[in-house]
This record gives structure tokens, C-alpha cells and sequence, in this order.
């Protein structure tokens, strides 16, 4: 295949949508059991949604245009990329009121293996106060995690690169807009090379509007089983931990470690400073007890300096799953990240580049190598436990 090509299978503007389409690898142009599937879902929570499915032949992810681009699920040689929620998905927006239940409403569409938070806002629930439509300052609420997750997009297609190990990717446009409120573009390609066990996120955030706008942005990376079990760690290059809330000291000394699904366990957050190498590229492992199987994000600290661990081991039927979180912020209420400038001030048409890639592994020889490039950013760079929560990080302190 000499050129790149390419399939629109939404364009709002010049009105294209396509229900269905099934592309095999030879109509890809690539070899082996490659392909990609469009889909519309119908019934339930999930009528309406349209989901795409991208499989380079080893690995399969499928994107949900309709959820904000965000990845529902994956799976790798057998090996699930993902988790079971309690929510029955994908759902659709329509279905997800933000302001119940105090402003907790995202929780009931929440059940993807990477969903984006922001892009406005992220975090906890809360009020802010910001200029309304007349300059006056003026007190809003502001839901968790922002709504960038239940927006469709408004652009969608499949494209697929040239070479030995060609590309396949989906790329699409969502925007986060209202009149005298921010104009937010999330421009994003989703991508994976043929046979590869890893799939890349390339998000662009663009400030539409003719003055400098806010912006916050976190990745919610979810798994559980088989990468999550009864002894399974999170291995990653750090300076400092520091738990939420105050949790007792036998919690917070195995902040990297996961107990087996335990009915009515209560959540736990831990913030952390990560390690990176000279360019600032670092990564998270997320590897089972017997070591034979893992999952790693790999992000960039000039991109994403803040990473969160959500620690949430209940029941199986309750959602057993641990969140990877790289950010710019962490996720507490905005107004206590624009104190500690943990918010990012964009100016008219300036962008915002986020790379992200997720790796998987299925033996112990692969999970190996990455806690061996773990010991190697880590260096000789100490890690600092704190035993309690700091006031520079949660306001719980």
C-alpha cells in the first residue's frame, strides 16, 4: 500500500454517517486477521451508541464515539483489557443526568477502560465561581469529572498508514462548548500497529474561544482481572506518595498493593509525584501476583505531572478495578487546583498535546522488563511515603 487510507464515518458538518462497515484486511490493505467494525447498538442504556472496533491481528480495542472517543474495552491474546463495572454498557449520554446524587451522576455511565475527565473540569464535585455571561462573578456547580465523557463526537474515521507494520487508527473531533462559557476542541487519533500488544492516544486540546480559557484533564485507566488479583502491585518510578485521606498506617504502607475482591471495602486514593527519564517519559505497571501478566501506561510528566491511584478492591459485583491516572491536576475540586496552580490557563487558539500509550503484557519474561525499566527510571531518586495526607495535595489534610 503506497498511501494512507481512509474512511469518514462521521462528519457532521457535511452531514456523512455511516450505520455499519466492515473492513476486512484486505480491504484494510494489511495482512493477517486484521479488521475493523462500526457499529450502532440498539436497546437498553446502550441504545444509540456507536462503537468502533479496531484488531491489528494480535490486539482489539474498541473506541466509543458517542462516549467522548473514550476506550471501552480491549482485549490481548485472550487476555481482557478492561473491567466489569456495575453499570451495564456503553451508555448513552442521554441516559446520564451529572446532578444527581450531588453532582455523582457521571458514575452511572462509568464503566470504560480509559475515559477522559475534563475538559473544563475534573475531580470532586463542588462549586466554583467564575464570570458569567456579563464579566460578574458568579457561583456555578460543577459536576464530577467534567462532561467531555458524555459528549458524541462530530468527526469520525478510520485510517490506516503505510510500511511493514502499518497503522491502524480511529480519529476524532468533540467539542466542549457553550456561548459565553468555555470552547474547548478535543482533536484525538487513537492508534495501533499491526500485531502490537499496545495502543497510543494522541489528544490535542484546542481553546476555540478569543480569550484565555481553563482547562483540566485526567485519564481514568481502568482494570481489573487478570491484571488485578489478590497480591497484584502497581510498580512505577516515584518521588513522593502522599494517601488522600487519613488512612490507617498499615493501609497507606501498602499503597501499592491489592487485596483480593472484599465486600464493602471503602475506596482509597493515593497522590503521586512519578520519575522520568531526561525527556520526561515514565510509566505505570500494573502487575498480578504471580507476575506473569500486567498492564502499563506510559505518559510524559511535561504533559502529565500529576498521577492518581484509585484503589478500589470491593466485591466483584460491586466493581473490582484500579484506576491509572496520569493528569495535569489531581482530582480534587477546581477551585483547590487553581490554588495550587495545578490548572491549566490556555490562550485563544493555543493546543494542548497529550501522548499515551497503554502496553500489554502476557508473561512474565515481558513483565520483567518493564519493572527492570521501572528500577531504571527510579535510579538513585528517593521515593517519600508521607504517612498522612498534605495540605498541598488534598484539602483533607
Amino acid at each position: 500500500m503506497k498511501e494512507k487510507r481512509r474512511w469518514v464515518l462521521t462528519d457532521v458538518d457535511k452531514q456523512v454517517w455511516v450505520e455499519t462497515l466492515n473492513l476486512t484486511a484486505g480491504e484494510l490493505g494489511v495482512r493477517g486477521a486484521a479488521f475493523v467494525r462500526k457499529r450502532t447498538l440498539h436497546g437498553g442504556l446502550s441504545d444509540g451508541v456507536d462503537v468502533v472496533e479496531i484488531n491489528n491481528g494480535a490486539m482489539s480495542i474498541t473506541v466509543v464515539p458517542t462516549r467522548g472517543m473514550g476506550v471501552w474495552r480491549g482485549e490481548y491474546k485472550g487476555n481482557p483489557v478492561g473491567w466489569v463495572s456495575p453499570v451495564r454498557g456503553p451508555v448513552n449520554p442521554m441516559f446520564v443526568h451529572a446532578n444527581e446524587r450531588g453532582g455523582l451522576g457521571w458514575l452511572g455511565g462509568f464503566d470504560e477502560c480509559i475515559v477522559r475527565c475534563g475538559l473544563e473540569n475534573n475531580g470532586s464535585p463542588g462549586t466554583d465561581v467564575v464570570p458569567n455571561n456579563m464579566g460578574e462573578p458568579t457561583e456555578m456547580t460543577l459536576n464530577l469529572h467534567g462532561r467531555i465523557a458524555n459528549i458524541p463526537a462530530h468527526f469520525v474515521a478510520v485510517e490506516v498508514g503505510k510500511g511493514a507494520t502499518p497503522e491502524i487508527s480511529v480519529t476524532g473531533m468533540v467539542d466542549e462548548a457553550m456561548l459565553f462559557c468555555p470552547q474547548l476542541r478535543l482533536v484525538t487519533r487513537i492508534s495501533t500497529r499491526l500485531g502490537s500488544n499496545a495502543f497510543t492516544i494522541t489528544d490535542e486540546v484546542v481553546n476555540l474561544k478569543s480569550t484565555t480559557s481553563e482547562m483540566q484533564l485526567l485519564y481514568h485507566c481502568n482494570f481489573g482481572k487478570p491484571f488485578m488479583d489478590r497480591g497484584a502491585r502497581l510498580v512505577m518510578p516515584l518521588a513522593e506518595t502522599a494517601p488522600r485521606s487519613a488512612y490507617p498506617a498499615k493501609e497507606v504502607a501498602e499503597w501499592s498493593l491489592y487485596r483480593a475482591p472484599t465486600p464493602g471495602y471503602i475506596e482509597q486514593c493515593f497522590w503521586h509525584v512519578p520519575v522520568g527519564d531526561a525527556k520526561g517519559n515514565t510509566l505505570a505497571l500494573l502487575r498480578n501476583a504471580a507476575g506473569n501478566k500486567g498492564v502499563a501506561v506510559r505518559f510524559n510528566l511535561k504533559q502529565l505531572p500529576c498521577f492518581s491511584q484509585w484503589k478500589n478492591t470491593g466485591a466483584e459485583s460491586d466493581g473490582y478495578v484500579t484506576g491509572l491516572e496520569p493528569a495535569v491536576n489531581f482530582p480534587n475540586a477546581r477551585v483547590f487546583e487553581r490554588k495550587n496552580g495545578r490548572v491549566v490557563n490556555l490562550a485563544p487558539g493555543r493546543t494542548y498535546r497529550v501522548d499515551l500509550t497503554v502496553e500489554v503484557c502476557g508473561d512474565a519474561a515481558s513483565v520483567k522488563k518493564l519493572e527492570q525499566e521501572v528500577r531504571r527510571l527510579q535510579g538513585k531518586t528517593p521515593h517519600c511515603l508521607q504517612p498522612g495526607p498534605l495540605a498541598k495535595y488534598s484539602p483533607q489534610a
